[in-house]
């Protein structure tokens, strides 16, 4: 199975590793946006994966590596977000809910 070669080595833009995240390009930025594309995008993976010889078995793997992933980005972004600490004067005026 052959994937399309990341549009970053094509163009010589900053690789993932570089930090510069702002100039990454976004090949995907506007589907986001388009349920219609986001289903479009599914399919040809889908297809993609089929056709390379991946069983139905590993492609339902691989839907769940991608899930856990993205579970995995959204739990370190909310751990971020959070403040550190509860200073105790409003830690006491807490009521239980």
């Amino acid at each position: 199975m052959e994937f399309p070669t990341p549009k970053a080595e094509i163009t010589g833009a900053p690789s993932e590793g570089s930090g510069d995240a702002m100039q990454r390009p976004r090949p995907y930025e506007h589907a986001s946006r388009d349920p219609r594309a986001l289903r479009i995008l599914a399919k040809t993976i889908y297809r993609e994966m089929r056709q390379g010889g991946l069983a139905e078995e590993d492609v339902m793997s691989v839907a769940g590596e991608l899930l856990s992933l993205v579970a995995g980005d959204m739990k370190d972004r909310r751990e971020n977000d959070k403040p550190s600490s509860i200073p105790p004067s409003s830690a006491s005026a807490r009521k239980p809910r």
